[in-house]
């Protein structure tokens, strides 16, 4: 796969008109706003595409949680991301740093690594706004994922961890790792979580079921990251499935 490489030179040219804060296509007579919050940790070379492709029509609102010493920042700022630096490591603080400084009724996450497709957004955001569900999954296994995309361990991995959610909490849920999100913001009004890093959205999830939130999903696009992975298969994979037995032992409202 050939991905166009956005550089700090030539992202602020070329992008002039595609400044979230000046978006002429914007819905103004949309009832709830959305905002999209983007993790980063040394993406300089896939944040051009993911923040390009990004449906400016859909989007009110663009947060890029950066903790990068690269050029990450500097590119997003050319395509009118709001940048908000934050150093304490995790990819849950990087999310939960969005949401606390965020505006949008409606949050999607979405990682800054180019594997999901920014413009599975409207898709995804759909069901909220039209007041259907509160949460809504991407669902990476229900469409033809890219060659490479995700290496069999993985795909296993998911698997397993998505079947272990669904038969604790009674809850079907395909993906529940996906990476390409939505939630209706008042959901996680009050919410602390025990972990901060990869198991976050997880337990996430755990609580806006127990909240008894609709929960639906919808296909999205995945294709093979570009960069580092900032996933250990083994060490991630235990602890989101210590926080899926965890909760299940807590849990007395399901």
């Amino acid at each position: 796969m050939i991905m166009a490489s956005v550089t700090v030179e030539n992202a602020i040219p070329i992008l002039r008109d595609l400044q979230f804060q000046t978006n002429e296509c914007r819905e103004d007579s949309r009832a709830l706003k959305i905002s999209v919050i983007v993790p980063t940790l040394d993406e300089e070379v896939a944040i051009g595409k993911v923040l390009m492709d990004m449906p400016r029509s859909v989007v009110d609102e663009l947060i890029v949680v950066d903790a990068s010493t690269d050029a990450t920042a500097e590119i997003a700022k050319g395509f009118g991301a709001t940048i908000v630096q934050e150093w304490r490591r995790g990819y849950g603080r990087a999310l939960q740093t969005g949401i606390e400084k965020s505006v949008g009724e409606v949050l999607v996450y979405i990682d800054g690594d180019s594997s999901y497709d920014a413009k599975d957004i409207p898709r995804v955001v759909e069901p909220i706004l039209k007041g259907e569900c509160d949460v809504v999954l991407g669902n990476r296994f229900s469409r033809e994922m890219h060659p490479g995309a995700m290496p069999l361990l993985n795909r296993f991995g998911n698997h397993i961890v998505s079947l272990f959610f669904s038969v604790f909490f009674a809850k079907k849920i395909n993906d529940s790792q996906c990476g390409l999100r939505a939630v209706r913001k008042q959901m996680l009004n009050g919410n602390s979580y025990g972990d901060y890093g990869m198991s976050y959205v997880t337990e996430q999830l755990i609580m806006l079921v127990k909240q008894h939130a609709r929960v639906s999903s919808v296909p999205v696009a995945y294709r093979p990251r570009v960069g580092r992975t900032k996933l250990s298969l083994w060490t991630d994979g235990f602890k989101i499935l210590k926080v899926i037995l965890r909760e299940r032992l807590r849990r007395s409202d399901v």
